[in-house]
Protein backbone atom coordinates (compact mmCIF):
# COMPACT_ATOMS: atom_id res chain seq x y z
CA UNK A 1 0.00 0.00 0.00
CA UNK A 2 0.85 3.40 -0.60
CA UNK A 3 2.33 4.96 2.58
CA UNK A 4 0.71 8.49 2.19
CA UNK A 5 -2.74 6.12 1.65
CA UNK A 6 -1.80 3.90 5.15
CA UNK A 7 -1.49 7.41 6.57
CA UNK A 8 -4.56 9.08 5.65
CA UNK A 9 -6.28 5.51 6.14
CA UNK A 10 -4.75 5.68 9.90
CA UNK A 11 -5.90 9.12 10.62
CA UNK A 12 -9.57 8.41 9.36
CA UNK A 13 -9.42 5.55 11.84
CA UNK A 14 -8.46 8.05 14.50
CA UNK A 15 -10.62 10.59 13.43
CA UNK A 16 -13.54 8.17 13.04
CA UNK A 17 -12.97 6.94 17.04
CA UNK A 18 -12.90 10.78 17.96
CA UNK A 19 -16.15 11.58 16.16
CA UNK A 20 -18.05 8.00 17.71
CA UNK A 21 -16.63 9.65 21.24
CA UNK A 22 -18.03 13.20 20.69
CA UNK A 23 -21.11 11.38 19.57
CA UNK A 24 -21.61 9.10 22.94
CA UNK A 25 -21.06 12.41 24.81
CA UNK A 26 -23.85 14.53 22.79
CA UNK A 27 -21.17 16.57 20.92
CA UNK A 28 -22.78 16.73 17.74
CA UNK A 29 -21.28 19.81 16.13
CA UNK A 30 -18.08 17.93 17.09
CA UNK A 31 -18.80 14.79 16.29
CA UNK A 32 -20.05 15.54 12.67
CA UNK A 33 -16.61 17.87 11.61
CA UNK A 34 -14.16 14.86 12.88
CA UNK A 35 -16.29 11.90 10.99
CA UNK A 36 -16.47 14.36 7.91
CA UNK A 37 -13.30 14.96 8.38
CA UNK A 38 -12.46 10.62 8.52
CA UNK A 39 -14.95 10.61 5.33
CA UNK A 40 -12.39 12.64 3.45
CA UNK A 41 -9.90 11.19 4.24
CA UNK A 42 -11.62 7.98 3.32
CA UNK A 43 -14.79 7.77 1.50
CA UNK A 44 -14.93 3.85 1.07
CA UNK A 45 -14.80 3.20 4.80
CA UNK A 46 -18.26 1.59 6.16
CA UNK A 47 -17.84 1.92 9.60
CA UNK A 48 -17.65 6.35 9.04
CA UNK A 49 -20.53 6.23 6.88
CA UNK A 50 -22.54 3.86 9.85
CA UNK A 51 -21.38 6.25 12.55
CA UNK A 52 -22.81 9.45 10.31
CA UNK A 53 -25.59 7.28 10.51
CA UNK A 54 -25.85 6.93 13.75
CA UNK A 55 -25.17 10.77 14.27
CA UNK A 56 -27.72 12.16 11.91
CA UNK A 57 -30.30 9.45 13.80
CA UNK A 58 -29.65 10.67 17.25
CA UNK A 59 -30.49 14.48 15.96
CA UNK A 60 -33.62 13.18 14.03
CA UNK A 61 -31.79 13.96 10.45
CA UNK A 62 -33.46 10.75 9.40
CA UNK A 63 -33.31 11.44 5.57
CA UNK A 64 -29.56 11.78 6.11
CA UNK A 65 -29.43 9.18 8.48
CA UNK A 66 -30.98 6.70 5.91
CA UNK A 67 -28.34 8.06 3.43
CA UNK A 68 -25.22 7.29 5.54
CA UNK A 69 -26.46 3.78 6.33
CA UNK A 70 -27.26 3.09 2.42
CA UNK A 71 -23.96 4.11 1.99
CA UNK A 72 -22.47 1.81 4.63
CA UNK A 73 -24.24 -1.00 3.13
CA UNK A 74 -23.38 -0.65 -0.13
CA UNK A 75 -19.64 -0.76 0.89
CA UNK A 76 -20.41 -3.55 3.99
CA UNK A 77 -24.09 -5.68 2.84
CA UNK A 78 -23.60 -7.85 5.64
CA UNK A 79 -23.60 -5.13 8.15
CA UNK A 80 -26.10 -6.32 10.36
CA UNK A 81 -26.47 -3.31 12.31
CA UNK A 82 -26.37 -1.20 10.13
CA UNK A 83 -29.63 -2.96 8.36
CA UNK A 84 -31.37 -2.59 11.62
CA UNK A 85 -30.50 1.21 11.52
CA UNK A 86 -31.75 1.38 8.17
CA UNK A 87 -34.84 -0.39 9.65
CA UNK A 88 -35.29 2.40 12.22
CA UNK A 89 -34.82 5.88 9.87
CA UNK A 90 -37.35 3.64 7.05
CA UNK A 91 -39.96 3.55 9.53
CA UNK A 92 -39.49 6.69 10.97
CA UNK A 93 -40.18 8.36 7.05
CA UNK A 94 -42.99 6.18 6.97
CA UNK A 95 -41.99 3.51 4.49
CA UNK A 96 -43.34 1.07 6.37
CA UNK A 97 -43.06 -2.44 4.11
CA UNK A 98 -39.18 -1.37 3.39
CA UNK A 99 -38.44 -0.98 7.41
CA UNK A 100 -40.14 -4.40 7.89
CA UNK A 101 -37.71 -6.00 5.47
CA UNK A 102 -34.68 -4.25 6.62
CA UNK A 103 -35.41 -5.53 10.55
CA UNK A 104 -35.65 -9.44 8.74
CA UNK A 105 -32.81 -9.26 7.08
CA UNK A 106 -30.56 -7.79 10.10
CA UNK A 107 -32.14 -10.99 12.27
CA UNK A 108 -30.90 -13.31 8.87
CA UNK A 109 -27.52 -12.04 9.30
CA UNK A 110 -27.87 -12.40 12.98
CA UNK A 111 -30.90 -14.43 14.61
CA UNK A 112 -29.02 -13.33 18.26
CA UNK A 113 -29.25 -9.81 17.58
CA UNK A 114 -32.24 -8.07 20.11
CA UNK A 115 -33.02 -4.87 18.78
CA UNK A 116 -34.92 -6.26 15.64
CA UNK A 117 -36.98 -8.31 16.96
CA UNK A 118 -38.06 -5.46 19.47
CA UNK A 119 -38.27 -3.07 15.92
CA UNK A 120 -40.45 -5.68 13.96
CA UNK A 121 -42.22 -7.21 16.78
CA UNK A 122 -43.23 -2.68 17.15
CA UNK A 123 -43.48 -2.38 13.55
CA UNK A 124 -46.05 -5.24 12.96
CA UNK A 125 -47.99 -4.04 16.30
CA UNK A 126 -48.18 -0.37 14.54
CA UNK A 127 -49.67 -2.16 11.64
CA UNK A 128 -52.36 -4.18 14.24
CA UNK A 129 -50.40 -7.45 13.11
CA UNK A 130 -50.84 -8.43 16.54
CA UNK A 131 -50.12 -11.92 15.90
CA UNK A 132 -47.00 -11.61 13.87
CA UNK A 133 -45.63 -9.32 16.49
CA UNK A 134 -46.27 -12.23 19.09
CA UNK A 135 -44.88 -14.61 16.22
CA UNK A 136 -41.73 -12.26 16.56
CA UNK A 137 -41.15 -12.18 20.17
CA UNK A 138 -41.84 -15.94 20.54
CA UNK A 139 -39.01 -16.41 18.15
CA UNK A 140 -36.81 -14.36 20.62
CA UNK A 141 -38.01 -16.09 23.56
CA UNK A 142 -36.91 -19.69 21.97
CA UNK A 143 -33.45 -18.16 20.67
CA UNK A 144 -32.71 -17.63 24.50
CA UNK A 145 -33.02 -13.71 24.20
CA UNK A 146 -34.17 -11.56 27.32
CA UNK A 147 -36.87 -13.74 28.86
CA UNK A 148 -38.06 -10.28 31.00
CA UNK A 149 -37.47 -7.65 27.93
CA UNK A 150 -39.67 -9.71 24.92
CA UNK A 151 -42.52 -11.73 27.94
CA UNK A 152 -43.17 -7.68 28.51
CA UNK A 153 -43.18 -6.95 24.98
CA UNK A 154 -45.32 -10.49 24.50
CA UNK A 155 -47.90 -9.71 26.80
CA UNK A 156 -48.31 -5.88 25.61
CA UNK A 157 -49.57 -7.66 22.07
CA UNK A 158 -51.25 -10.26 23.63
CA UNK A 159 -53.06 -7.90 25.40
CA UNK A 160 -51.93 -9.56 29.20
CA UNK A 161 -51.57 -7.53 32.14
CA UNK A 162 -48.79 -7.50 34.44
CA UNK A 163 -47.28 -5.63 37.37
CA UNK A 164 -45.01 -3.21 35.94
CA UNK A 165 -42.57 -3.17 33.19
CA UNK A 166 -39.39 -4.86 33.83
CA UNK A 167 -35.90 -2.57 34.31
CA UNK A 168 -34.37 -4.09 31.14
CA UNK A 169 -37.64 -3.20 28.88
CA UNK A 170 -37.36 0.09 30.60
CA UNK A 171 -33.51 0.61 30.05
CA UNK A 172 -33.35 -0.67 26.54
CA UNK A 173 -36.74 1.93 25.74
CA UNK A 174 -35.50 4.98 26.97
CA UNK A 175 -31.72 4.59 26.44
CA UNK A 176 -32.63 4.35 22.85
CA UNK A 177 -34.71 7.22 22.80
CA UNK A 178 -32.94 9.74 24.63
CA UNK A 179 -31.49 11.85 22.41
CA UNK A 180 -35.16 12.31 20.78
CA UNK A 181 -37.19 12.58 23.46
CA UNK A 182 -37.59 15.97 24.57
CA UNK A 183 -38.08 16.82 20.77
CA UNK A 184 -41.01 14.17 20.48
CA UNK A 185 -43.00 15.60 23.69
CA UNK A 186 -42.91 18.95 22.20
CA UNK A 187 -44.45 17.37 19.05
CA UNK A 188 -47.17 15.67 21.55
CA UNK A 189 -48.11 18.92 23.23
CA UNK A 190 -46.71 17.12 26.23
CA UNK A 191 -47.28 19.50 29.69
CA UNK A 192 -47.67 17.76 32.58
CA UNK A 193 -44.11 18.74 34.36
CA UNK A 194 -45.46 22.37 34.25
CA UNK A 195 -49.29 21.57 35.21
CA UNK A 196 -47.80 19.29 38.29
CA UNK A 197 -45.55 22.19 38.89
CA UNK A 198 -48.92 24.59 39.12
CA UNK A 199 -50.74 22.27 41.32
CA UNK A 200 -47.95 22.60 43.99
CA UNK A 201 -46.87 26.30 43.75
CA UNK A 202 -50.81 27.14 44.08
CA UNK A 203 -50.38 25.79 47.31
CA UNK A 204 -47.05 25.97 48.63
CA UNK A 205 -44.96 28.93 49.10
CA UNK A 206 -40.75 28.58 50.20
CA UNK A 207 -37.96 26.26 49.10
CA UNK A 208 -38.80 22.53 49.64
CA UNK A 209 -36.19 19.34 49.44
CA UNK A 210 -38.28 17.54 46.51
CA UNK A 211 -37.78 13.97 44.67
CA UNK A 212 -38.34 13.37 41.05
CA UNK A 213 -39.22 9.90 40.65
CA UNK A 214 -38.43 8.65 36.56
CA UNK A 215 -36.95 12.32 35.69
CA UNK A 216 -35.71 11.28 32.45
CA UNK A 217 -34.69 14.34 30.28
CA UNK A 218 -35.33 16.57 33.12
CA UNK A 219 -38.46 18.20 32.94
CA UNK A 220 -40.07 18.41 36.13
CA UNK A 221 -36.47 19.79 37.16
CA UNK A 222 -36.78 22.21 34.61
CA UNK A 223 -40.24 23.33 35.85
CA UNK A 224 -39.19 23.79 39.26
CA UNK A 225 -35.86 25.43 38.41
CA UNK A 226 -35.21 29.06 39.04
CA UNK A 227 -37.73 28.54 42.95
CA UNK A 228 -34.95 27.82 45.32
CA UNK A 229 -35.78 24.09 45.52
CA UNK A 230 -33.41 21.56 46.58
CA UNK A 231 -34.76 18.72 43.91
CA UNK A 232 -33.30 15.41 43.63
CA UNK A 233 -33.51 13.03 40.20
CA UNK A 234 -33.94 9.42 39.75
CA UNK A 235 -34.01 7.59 36.74
CA UNK A 236 -33.40 4.19 35.72
CA UNK A 237 -31.35 4.62 31.96
CA UNK A 238 -28.07 6.38 32.52
CA UNK A 239 -28.56 8.37 29.11
CA UNK A 240 -31.61 9.72 30.33
CA UNK A 241 -29.93 11.11 32.92
CA UNK A 242 -27.29 12.41 30.86
CA UNK A 243 -29.86 14.41 29.30
CA UNK A 244 -31.06 15.45 32.89
CA UNK A 245 -27.38 16.57 33.77
CA UNK A 246 -27.16 18.70 30.71
CA UNK A 247 -29.98 20.78 31.71
CA UNK A 248 -28.42 21.67 35.56
CA UNK A 249 -31.72 22.03 37.13
CA UNK A 250 -30.83 19.00 39.90
CA UNK A 251 -28.72 19.30 43.02
CA UNK A 252 -28.33 15.30 43.36
CA UNK A 253 -29.31 12.58 40.11
CA UNK A 254 -29.65 8.78 40.94
CA UNK A 255 -28.98 5.90 38.57
CA UNK A 256 -31.94 3.46 39.94
CA UNK A 257 -34.68 1.36 39.56
CA UNK A 258 -37.87 3.84 41.53
CA UNK A 259 -38.41 0.48 44.22
CA UNK A 260 -35.72 0.21 45.01
CA UNK A 261 -34.42 3.73 45.48
CA UNK A 262 -37.58 4.70 47.77
CA UNK A 263 -36.48 2.06 49.85
CA UNK A 264 -33.03 3.54 50.40
CA UNK A 265 -34.73 6.69 51.08
CA UNK A 266 -34.80 7.79 54.76
CA UNK A 267 -37.42 8.40 55.82
CA UNK A 268 -39.78 11.94 56.78
CA UNK A 269 -36.73 13.36 54.19
CA UNK A 270 -38.72 15.09 51.43
CA UNK A 271 -41.50 17.74 51.58
CA UNK A 272 -42.78 16.26 48.16
CA UNK A 273 -42.42 14.43 45.46
CA UNK A 274 -43.05 14.06 42.15
CA UNK A 275 -43.81 11.28 39.22
CA UNK A 276 -44.62 12.77 36.26
CA UNK A 277 -45.29 10.53 33.29
CA UNK A 278 -44.06 7.64 35.45
CA UNK A 279 -46.82 4.99 36.57
CA UNK A 280 -47.68 4.47 32.57
CA UNK A 281 -44.46 1.98 33.17
CA UNK A 282 -45.51 0.83 36.78
CA UNK A 283 -49.17 -0.57 36.86
CA UNK A 284 -49.71 -1.92 40.80
CA UNK A 285 -48.58 0.93 42.61
CA UNK A 286 -49.31 -0.52 46.35
CA UNK A 287 -45.41 -0.11 47.45
CA UNK A 288 -45.01 2.68 45.51
CA UNK A 289 -47.70 4.69 48.16
CA UNK A 290 -46.53 3.04 50.76
CA UNK A 291 -42.68 4.15 50.83
CA UNK A 292 -43.76 7.53 49.19
CA UNK A 293 -45.98 8.13 52.55
CA UNK A 294 -42.66 6.65 54.40
CA UNK A 295 -40.08 9.03 52.40
CA UNK A 296 -42.47 12.44 52.70
CA UNK A 297 -43.00 14.33 55.60
CA UNK A 298 -46.52 15.25 57.75
CA UNK A 299 -48.49 17.78 55.27
CA UNK A 300 -45.78 17.01 52.37
CA UNK A 301 -47.32 16.16 49.11
CA UNK A 302 -47.52 14.06 46.33
CA UNK A 303 -47.53 15.24 42.93
CA UNK A 304 -48.64 12.52 39.81
CA UNK A 305 -50.31 12.08 36.83
CA UNK A 306 -51.73 8.49 34.82
CA UNK A 307 -53.51 7.75 32.51
CA UNK A 308 -56.95 6.39 33.34
CA UNK A 309 -58.82 3.13 32.78
CA UNK A 310 -62.39 1.75 33.77
CA UNK A 311 -60.65 -1.35 35.06
CA UNK A 312 -61.10 -2.18 38.65
CA UNK A 313 -57.14 -1.36 39.06
CA UNK A 314 -54.70 -0.99 36.51
CA UNK A 315 -54.57 -2.74 32.97
CA UNK A 316 -51.22 -2.69 30.61
CA UNK A 317 -52.65 -1.20 27.24
CA UNK A 318 -51.99 -2.43 23.85
CA UNK A 319 -49.38 0.92 23.64
CA UNK A 320 -46.98 -0.87 26.12
CA UNK A 321 -48.12 1.70 29.04
CA UNK A 322 -50.03 0.95 32.10
CA UNK A 323 -53.40 3.04 32.68
CA UNK A 324 -54.74 3.26 36.58
CA UNK A 325 -58.50 3.62 37.48
CA UNK A 326 -59.68 6.86 39.86
CA UNK A 327 -61.47 4.81 42.21
CA UNK A 328 -57.86 3.05 42.69
CA UNK A 329 -55.58 5.70 43.50
CA UNK A 330 -58.64 6.66 46.17
CA UNK A 331 -57.93 3.52 47.81
CA UNK A 332 -54.36 3.83 47.62
CA UNK A 333 -54.68 7.35 48.90
CA UNK A 334 -57.08 6.36 51.49
CA UNK A 335 -55.84 6.85 55.70
CA UNK A 336 -52.61 8.02 54.40
CA UNK A 337 -52.86 11.09 52.17
CA UNK A 338 -55.92 13.57 51.45
CA UNK A 339 -56.72 13.90 47.26
CA UNK A 340 -56.22 17.38 47.40
CA UNK A 341 -56.56 17.61 43.24
CA UNK A 342 -57.63 15.12 41.02
CA UNK A 343 -57.99 16.99 37.67
CA UNK A 344 -58.77 15.71 34.64
CA UNK A 345 -55.93 17.05 32.08
CA UNK A 346 -54.89 15.76 28.51
CA UNK A 347 -51.67 14.12 28.93
CA UNK A 348 -50.77 14.45 24.92
CA UNK A 349 -51.46 13.95 21.42
CA UNK A 350 -52.17 10.37 20.43
CA UNK A 351 -52.56 10.23 16.77
CA UNK A 352 -53.51 13.72 16.31
CA UNK A 353 -55.95 12.22 18.94
CA UNK A 354 -56.19 13.93 23.18
CA UNK A 355 -55.54 11.41 25.31
CA UNK A 356 -56.83 11.11 28.67
CA UNK A 357 -55.73 11.57 31.91
CA UNK A 358 -55.66 13.16 35.30
CA UNK A 359 -53.42 14.69 37.74
CA UNK A 360 -52.90 14.38 41.19
CA UNK A 361 -52.37 16.47 44.12
CA UNK A 362 -51.76 14.21 47.58
CA UNK A 363 -51.09 15.53 50.66
CA UNK A 364 -49.63 13.63 53.49
CA UNK A 365 -51.77 13.18 56.58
Amino acid sequence: MDPSRESDLGEADRLCDEGYACLEKRQFGLAQVLLEKARALAPDHPLIHYRLGLLFSDQGRAAEALAAFDTALRLNPRDHKAHNNRGSMLQVLGRLPEAERAYRHALELRPDLEPPYVNLGKLLEQQHDMEGAIEIYDLALSRGLDAELFGQHRATAAGVSTRRSPDRWVVATFDNFAPTFDAHLKKLQYDVPRQLEALLSSRVNGSLDIVDLGCGTGQVGAALAGKGHYVTGVDLSEKMLAQARARNVYQALVLGEIHASLRDMGSAHFDAVFAADVFIYIGALEEVFLQIARIVRADGWFAFSTEECAAPDYQLLATGRYAQSQDYIQRLAEGTFDVVEARPTTIRMESAVPLPGRLYLLQRR
